[in-house]
């Protein structure tokens, strides 16, 4: 195998221009927002932090100040607050900003303001990154404890005879899955070019490239055992219904495969631009294109049911809940198909930009967009429930699993959406570049980056177990197998399994 080289600046440019066209599969990606200026220190608001004659030295990170002796501590104006323990009024500045209770673990922040500590990590964990008080964007997410203010605080409690919580030392989750050495990732030469997506049946993994054509892989031996060559132009998407591998091309047709031949049936025309996405409902196979329309052909006679109409734009990503069917578009809407009689339910507008990903659980349907956000949808009253925001960047990729859900960006992170409540429950950081693809199995979440690696994260603790190298490019699409494991493709044509 080749040594790993990074991709140079142009090569990444000119890949994701090609990538990303919406003729030629999708935008050029915006330029990332630009980051604001950095905001100014403001002083500290805690009473406990400036005292009338002697203010109160602040630790810093690097050398934080040990309590000081009960006499040399100046004295503090305290001003009274509406909250009350015991029958005792707490002074404002021992109280909460966030949780408005008296503080057992007070830290301080980048903006100097002070918090308690399991409030301002539960906020920061939700993906906010600006001070609850100011609302100013954060340097950094460093927590310095307030020594001066904690020992100011348990005086006043020994003083009023007020019992105070105890401080409750953060469990850390401990890892579920465990990354065994066999695992070592196998990376298989073969295509030629970018690996647009991947389909898992059996022991049997199917790949379509740009290079025209699709491999056949042996799971277990880790070989080629076919490839399906009738393409005239990149293949895009694959779909397996039965004994039969539909693939959607560049060429505007679709291909149908028998898989216990692995010879050609039939080439399925009609649409009049390229094949984008493919997906599986009730016998049948939605195809949706980026001539703007979805056709609906018959899995068992391979015929043309109906050319579903509507959208103003590309077709980019389809996804199957219960008897409906959900297309997202670069004309910024998502429509519902019923999957029976092929009729438009809804048009379900909100985006501000090209929608790029859907997933799907038993009930809600989610989209990413260019815009930036996540919407859930209802999937029974096809009404928005929530506007996912956080991510600074385009939403690429989405994933469902483990009443989760997972959304990658071209901001470089991960975010973890609970799908019950759905508030981001945890920002995964680590890449260096955009999040292409994601893939969830039994007991973690592996994402692939435009920074060529891919990551393993514990479900239990949402620890990065392992970053996977091994592709000489960016890691474009995932999908998980049988036996726990990962396979990837990637800009340089390889497959990965891991």
């Amino acid at each position: 195998m080749n040594s790993q080289r990074k991709p140079s600046f142009l090569s990444s440019l000119l890949t994701r221009a090609r990538a990303d066209s919406p003729q030629r599969d999708s935008v050029l990606p915006s330029a990332p927002a630009a980051q604001e200026p950095a905001p100014q220190q403001q002083p500290p608001t805690d009473m406990a932090a400036a005292a009338p004659a002697q203010p109160v030295p602040q630790p810093t990170a690097e050398c934080p100040l040990p309590p000081p002796p009960a006499a040399a501590r100046p004295a503090l104006r305290l001003q009274p607050s509406t909250q009350s323990l015991d029958g005792k009024t707490i002074p404002q500045s021992f109280v909460c900003p966030v949780s408005m209770e008296i503080m057992a673990d007070p830290v301080i922040l980048a903006t100097g303001h002070t918090y308690d500590r399991q409030s301002i990590e539960r906020w920061l964990a939700q993906g906010h990154k600006t001070c609850p008080v100011t609302g100013m964007r954060l340097r950094h997410l460093e927590l310095t404890p307030n020594f001066a203010l904690r020992s100011a605080i348990m005086d006043w409690a020994k003083d009023n005879g007020v019992w105070l919580p105890e401080r409750q030392a953060p469990q850390q989750a401990q890892p579920v899955f465990k990354w065994d050495e066999d695992r070592a990732g196998n990376i298989l030469p073969g295509h030629s070019e970018i690996i647009w997506a991947i389909e898992v049946a059996g022991d049997r993994v199917y790949t379509a490239s740009a290079d025209k054509t699709v491999r056949v892989w042996d799971l277990n031996t880790k070989r080629c055992v076919q490839v399906l060559e009738s393409h005239t132009r990149p293949v895009l998407s694959l779909a397996v219904v039965g004994n039969r591998l539909f693939s959607g091309s560049y060429d505007y047709s679709i291909r149908v495969w028998n898989l216990s031949t692995l010879q050609r049936e039939k080439t399925l025309t009609g649409h009049t631009d390229a094949v984008r996405a493919l997906t599986v409902a009730g016998g049948k196979v939605f195809s949706a294109s980026y001539d703007g329309t979805l056709k609906v052909w018959d899995a068992e006679t391979l015929t043309c049911l109906a050319t579903l109409t509507g959208h103003q734009g590309p077709v980019r990503t389809l996804v199957r809940c219960g008897d409906k069917v959900f297309s997202g578009s670069y004309d910024k809407t998502v429509r519902v198909w019923d999957v029976n009689t092929h009729k438009c339910l809804a048009t379900l507008v909100g985006h501000s930009g090209a929608v790029r990903a859907l997933a799907a659980s038993d009930s809600i349907v989610f989209s990413g967009s260019d815009d930036t956000t996540i919407r859930a949808w209802d999937a029974n009253t096809l009404t928005c429930l929530r506007t996912l925001e956080g991510h600074e960047d385009n939403v690429r990729v989405l994933a469902v699993g483990h009443n989760c859900l997972f959304s990658g960006s071209w901001d470089k992170t991960v975010r973890v959406w609970s799908c019950e409540s759905l508030a981001c429950t945890k920002v995964l950081e680590g890449h260096h570049e955009a999040v292409l693809a994601l893939a969830v199995g039994d007991l973690f979440m592996a994402s692939g980056s435009y920074d060529t690696t891919i990551r393993f994260w514990d479900l239990a603790s949402w620890h990065c177990v392992r970053k996977a190298e091994g592709h000489n490019d960016a890691v474009r699409v995932l999908s998980a197998a049988q036996g726990g494991r990962v396979i990837s493709g990637a800009y340089d044509g390889a497959v990965g399994v891991w």
